[in-house]
């Protein structure tokens, strides 16, 4: 259902109602009720502080996240985003509201944001994690050409309740994919135009084959680190280096019982780890992402 002032998407597990385009969200016709709505508002209204986080904030009711001039986001209760436009506003959400922004959401609701992208194969999901300039998006991209599917960039969302669900679950997030102009070149997708000063120079492309199910997860692949699995601590601090925006996350109310989410996790999850990107052309691109899809094959059936 879509009119001049309603889009509908789907995202994360969630059904998303907002007054602007998602563009980087699977459009949702969906019957059901919207589990979060986002609102333009005239003026930013007194809420309670918690706690003043970098250039933004956390109260009782959410978070506060101001972006460059274009606009300040208000989370609110995990179900509703008001943003107030800036000077720069150009009418479109800027890429960090689909990740910070995006990210409190999530954690307030419970859901675990991981830095880190995500795949689906075989039925199951595994993570590809690593530090920025590991080659995240790109390895991905060449994981998703030899066979995957994508499940998210970027930001993943990691539903674990060990009491009450104790299998890890991926939840499907973004249908876009940020690349290096090169790797978008030998990429398969459609190419997505967003401003320049979005894109930082990248490419952004919506691959055809894209998993819009929640599917368990089977491992994560840690890039930049020696081959071989992880000790349970060593993967537990792999993990918890991992969280989306960890100074954010740290100062939400829910922070330890994600922290202790995490521990339990690493004590059964494989965490593999696999070399950073190391430069080459197309043929060394492919053979490391038939490598890291090896990889991922082997994991997705222990």
């Amino acid at each position: 259902m879509q009119s001049e002032s309603h889009y509908r998407s789907s995202a994360y597990g969630l059904v998303w109602d907002s007054d602007v385009p998602l563009l980087q969200f699977d459009q949702s016709d969906a019957a059901k009720p919207s589990d979060v709505r986002i609102s333009r508002i005239a003026q930013l209204p007194p809420r309670a502080l918690i706690a003043p986080v970098r250039v933004g904030a956390v109260f009782a009711d959410g978070t506060r996240f101001p972006w460059r001039q274009q606009a300040v986001f208000d989370m609110i209760d995990g179900n509703r985003i008001d943003y107030l436009p800036g000077s720069a506003w150009d009418g479109a959400l800027p890429h960090a509201f689909y990740g910070t922004v995006v990210a409190h959401l999530l954690a307030w609701r419970g859901v675990i944001p991981m830095h880190a992208c995500a795949v689906a194969i075989d039925g199951r999901a595994v993570l590809i994690a690593g530090t920025a300039g590991a080659g995240k998006s790109s390895l991905t991209a060449g994981v998703i050409a030899a066979g995957a599917e994508l499940l998210s960039d970027d930001l993943s969302a990691l539903s674990f309740d060990p009491v009450n669900t104790p299998d890890p679950v991926i939840l499907p997030g973004r249908t876009t994919i940020r690349l290096d102009p090169v790797v978008a070149a030998w990429s398969d997708g459609d190419r997505i135009d967003l401003p320049p000063e979005e894109t930082r120079g990248k490419v952004v492309l919506r691959p055809a084959a894209r998993s819009l199910a929640a599917l368990p997860l089977a491992g994560v692949i840690a890039l930049g680190l020696p081959p071989g699995t992880l000790s349970p601590v060593n993967g537990a601090r792999f993990l918890a280096r991992h969280l989306f925006r960890p100074v954010w996350l740290a100062a939400l109310p829910n922070h330890l019982e994600r922290q202790r989410a995490l521990l339990n996790l690493a004590a059964f999850l494989p965490v593999i780890g696999f070399p950073a990107v190391a430069g080459g052309g197309r043929e060394a691109h492919e053979r490391r992402a038939r490598d890291a899809l090896a990889l991922a094959q082997g994991v997705t059936t222990l």
